[in-house]
């Protein structure tokens, strides 16, 4: 267990080193020390350690990594620029679980996040200064209106399927971008200003926080509601993923056709992964207008959609821990690179070239189901069933 924690507690600080650095040198040199380590954990012997000791001290592991999530902000505290960002990545890991669910576990392709995203964002703005409601009635009222307007979309996807599906979701996402551009009542070009603050019994979200004698940016307000947002949405896929409501979705992408002979309705069930999936976009959009108080058409464009179907690529299709692990490197390492202008985006390109190549399934793969009693899934385990 020490071991687990030791391994956990050098990573973390590898990272917030990198974050925190200032220097091109000192930048290069935490990035070096993080690909040795990574390539060191390739090697058998270690892996096979490392695989054993973190499955045996599952909860340990998970305790260990919730602890450091809970003290990023106090190691960022002298920066809230990166509070901000650590914070987005959370906002992306909510809205790549349920991208996931929906292109990695039903296989229904969707190319318009951004503007599922942008309807949670929207639907705040609208609520708040138009109608005057409470901010934290406008963050709820987001997904619902995501799921709405996807379950009007799921008319014409259950009729295509493979690229077509994919040309139809791009056609959306144009679409919305193009009337939050045009219409009167969304503000146009200029997109809807001064979004009122959460206010949980009273106390404001820009307000910063003093804990254990330390004071926090007021972003750390966010970091600590995203992150628990994204806590508890992990936990739902995950719970989604292994019952039967995920092993169904998982049979509809695979063959839709001996899914159907088996009973399954396929319209049913893929409605319901599309409006949950679209659910936990919308709330990260919803929760993104809150945070920056301002939402307008190009924070939900074309190319945001692109960033998020890259998040599960880079992470691993229908891989849970894998889309919590691909939010973290693909937000803030294109950041911290920011001092190369534009030569960071041909970086963040090759990248996704490389992974495709080498790596297609994701830096965490999926794993193969197992159900049962634990003793026949351990002894499929050692017989060889880790994909």
């Amino acid at each position: 267990m020490i071991a687990v924690w030791a391994v956990e507690l050098c990573l973390f600080t590898l990272v917030v080193a990198l974050l925190v650095a200032e220097r091109p040198l000192a930048v290069g040199v935490t990035g070096a020390a993080l690909v040795a380590l990574a390539a060191a954990a390739r090697a058998p012997r270690l892996r096979r350690w490392m695989s054993a000791a973190f499955q045996e001290h599952r909860a340990a592991a998970f305790a260990g990594g919730a602890v450091l999530a809970l003290a990023l902000p106090f190691f960022l505290r002298a920066s809230p620029y990166w509070t901000f960002v650590a914070t987005m990545a959370l906002l992306y890991v909510t809205i790549g679980q349920g991208l996931n669910l929906q292109i990695g576990t039903a296989g229904v392709i969707n190319l318009a996040g951004a503007a599922f995203a942008g309807l949670g964002g929207y639907t705040v703005g609208l609520l708040t200064v138009r109608l005057g409601l409470p901010p934290w009635l406008a963050l709820l009222a987001g997904p619902l209106i995501a799921v709405l307007v996807g379950a009007l979309l799921f008319i014409p996807i259950l009729k295509v399927r493979g690229h077509y599906l994919a040309l139809v979701t791009i056609a959306f996402g144009f679409i919305f971008n193009i009337l939050m551009n045009n219409l009167e009542f969304t503000g146009g070009p200029q997109g809807i200003k001064n979004i009122p603050t959460l206010r949980p019994f009273g106390y404001a979200f820009t307000t910063s926080p003093s804990l254990f004698g330390m004071t926090l940016p007021y972003h750390a307000n966010f970091y600590y509601g995203a992150l628990a947002m994204a806590a508890l949405v992990t936990w739902l896929a995950w719970r989604l993923y292994n019952s039967w409501i995920g092993l169904t979705l998982n049979t509809l992408r695979d063959d839709e056709i001996a899914a159907k002979c088996s009973g399954v309705s396929v319209a049913r069930y893929k409605l319901l992964g599309f409006s949950v999936g679209n659910a936990f976009i919308g709330l990260g959009g919803a929760f993104y207008a809150v945070m920056v108080g301002f939402v307008s058409p190009p924070d939900f464009d074309f190319g945001y959609s692109l960033v998020m179907v890259s998040i599960i690529i880079l992470g691993g299709l229908d891989s849970v821990p894998g889309i919590v692990l691909g939010a973290c490197l693909l937000i803030p390492l294109p950041e911290r690179f920011r001092f190369l202008h534009e030569y960071r985006l041909l970086l963040y390109g090759a990248a996704i070239v490389l992974m495709l190549l080498f790596r297609p399934r994701g830096l965490w793969p999926a794993a193969v189901r197992r159900y049962g009693l634990r003793e026949s899934a351990a002894s499929f385990g050692a017989a060889g069933g880790e994909r």
